[in-house]
Formats: structure tokens, C-alpha cells, sequence
């Protein structure tokens, strides 16, 4: 009596978390974070996670085949969605030279790594660096400078380190507290006029992420970006970035590997990511892990 308990138990806790896999699965595909009060549970179960729990839940149904080989169509199903859509190409190239760019989040590492990033600019020769969550010292910014003679490099407001490959003309910082930091940077490369943002929009899962999105998206509309660089904390497939794809082109399609970006060693969800305005062409993107940081380094090359 007391086993036919348990396994009439069981059977009901495997059926509600079959349940709670198919409502988190449509607030991914569906719902998505359109409503503040889901977003929180969507941000919180990236799709890669989901697959796994799936799995396990197929698993657990083995001895039930009326509901292991649906689950099983299924998970082959997302396993086949996942490695097509979250694992990008390189670009055909088109002619005309090929250009690099570097952002990462360097998680407030003190002193910065500066031997990863002299090794890292000295290789890519990038016409800019983005560094958010970067706390340079004097002696800091004295090593790059030293190393890097042709880069310009500037500690900016809101922990954010920028390196370019040419001039720094201006600098622009926009902020609100606990919810988003931008910079705005002018820079002459190569006898030309670039337009950078480099972004960290606030990590709390209890904030509204349409609120900072849309100030940074409206923002380089408005100054005429060429490029947007950041720390979302929102993922690629957040609707809020919809509007971006209007304007820009994200490096996401061109992602070597799997696109997502954090927590490493084994990241699960898109966090940091580029933006190209439509008159350049993405060639590729890489991303490099270093033990230092949760996030991956970003290393684009455009046209």
C-alpha cells in the first residue's frame, strides 16, 4: 500500500513539472518579458536550461510511453532549434577592409588585467575597446599606454575603460541610478569619425529592462550611433530589442560557437552583445573565456 502511495505520488509530481515545462516554454517562445510581472521567470530560464530540464523530464517518463516519446519528439525538436539558431556563421566578406572591435566586461576586477589585454589589442589590433565594470588605476592606464603607444585610452564615468585606435574627440555619459550607464564616445580612426556606445544596463533581475533599452536605443538613434556595445543583462530574444533590429544589425547571426556569453565557464543566456548600424556589414563574432571574468570577451570584426 505504501509503495502504490509513492509511486501515485511521483507520478503526480513528474505531471506538474510536465506542466511547469510547457508553461515556461510558452512564456519563451510567446510571452517572452512583453509583461513585467513574467519577465523575471523568463530571464531566469534561458533556453538551454529549459532543454535540460526536458530532458530530465523525458527520462523520467520513460516507463510511460504515451508521454515519453511526445516529450522525446519535443526535446529533439528544441535541441535542433537551439543548435540552429544560437550558433552563428561567418559572414561572405565583401570588399573592403576588415575592421575589429573588443568588449568585455571585466567584473570589477582591481588591478585590471592589463597582460590580457595588451596580449589580446596587440593580436586583434582593434579600432576600439569597450570595457565595462573597469576600475583602471593611474599605474593601470601608465602599462597600457606604455605598451599600446598607438591606442588612446580613457577611464570614463560608470566604471567604463575606453581604448581607440586614433583620437578621443568627446565623451558624453548618460546614467540613472540602479537602472542604466552609457557613454557616448566620439572618436577620429583612421582619418574618420566613429560613434560608440558602450552600455551596462543594471543586473537586478526586479527592474523594468524596456525602460533602459529603449533611453539607449532612442539615444543612438537620435546622435546618429555607428556602433552599440554593452552589458545588456537581457537577452538576445528579449522583445525590447526589436526596435534595435530596425535600425542595426546584431552580430548575433555571426556568432562562432554557441552566442551566449555568460556565466562562463558554461554560459547559458546572451547578455553582452553588438550592434552595427545597417551601412556596415557583420563579418564575425568570437568570444573568448578568461578565469578573471563571468562574462565572455567579445572580439567582432565588421565591414
Amino acid at each position: 500500500m505504501f509503495f502504490k502511495i509513492l509511486n501515485t505520488s511521483l507520478y503526480i509530481l513528474k505531471l506538474f513539472l510536465l506542466l511547469a515545462l510547457l508553461v515556461l516554454l510558452i512564456i519563451h517562445f510567446l510571452i517572452k518579458d512583453r509583461f513585467f510581472s513574467l519577465s523575471i521567470i523568463y530571464y531566469a530560464c534561458p533556453l538551454p536550461l529549459l532543454i535540460l530540464f526536458g530532458i530530465g523530464l523525458t527520462v523520467a517518463f520513460y516507463k510511460r510511453k504515451r508521454l515519453f516519446y511526445p516529450l522525446l519528439v519535443l526535446m529533439s525538436g528544441l535541441s535542433i532549434y537551439f543548435f540552429t539558431h544560437y550558433f552563428g556563421a561567418e559572414a561572405e566578406k565583401k570588399s573592403g577592409d576588415i575592421h575589429t572591435v573588443v568588449f568585455w566586461n571585466m567584473a570589477q576586477n582591481n588591478p585590471i588585467p592589463s597582460e590580457i589585454l595588451i596580449e589580446t589589442i596587440n593580436k586583434e589590433q582593434p579600432k576600439i575597446i569597450g570595457l565595462v565594470e573597469a576600475l583602471p588605476s593611474q599605474i593601470d592606464l601608465a602599462v597600457l599606454k606604455m605598451a599600446l603607444p598607438k591606442y588612446q585610452f580613457k577611464r570614463l564615468y560608470g566604471t567604463t575603460l575606453v581604448g581607440v585606435k586614433g583620437t578621443i574627440e568627446d565623451v558624453q555619459f548618460k546614467a540613472e541610478s540602479n537602472v542604466y550607464k552609457f557613454n557616448l564616445v566620439t572618436a577620429t580612426v583612421d582619418g574618420k569619425t566613429l560613434r560608440v556606445v558602450i552600455a551596462d544596463v543594471n543586473a537586478v533581475p526586479f527592474s523594468n529592462k524596456k525602460i533602459p533599452l529603449g533611453i539607449i536605443h532612442q539615444f543612438s538613434k537620435q546622435n546618429d550611433v555607428d556602433m552599440i556595445m554593452g552589458d545588456f543583462n537581457t537577452p538576445y530574444e528579449s522583445v525590447f530589442f526589436r526596435e534595435y533590429k530596425v535600425d542595426y544589425k546584431s552580430f548575433h547571426p555571426f556568432s562562432l560557437g554557441m552566442t551566449s556569453t555568460w556565466p562562463t565557464p558554461t554560459p547559458v543566456i546572451e547578455i553582452d552583445q553588438i550592434w552595427l548600424r545597417k551601412s556596415l556589414h557583420p563579418v564575425k563574432l568570437r568570444k573568448v573565456c578568461f578565469e578573471i571574468s563571468d562574462h565572455k570577451m567579445l572580439i567582432a570584426e565588421y565591414q
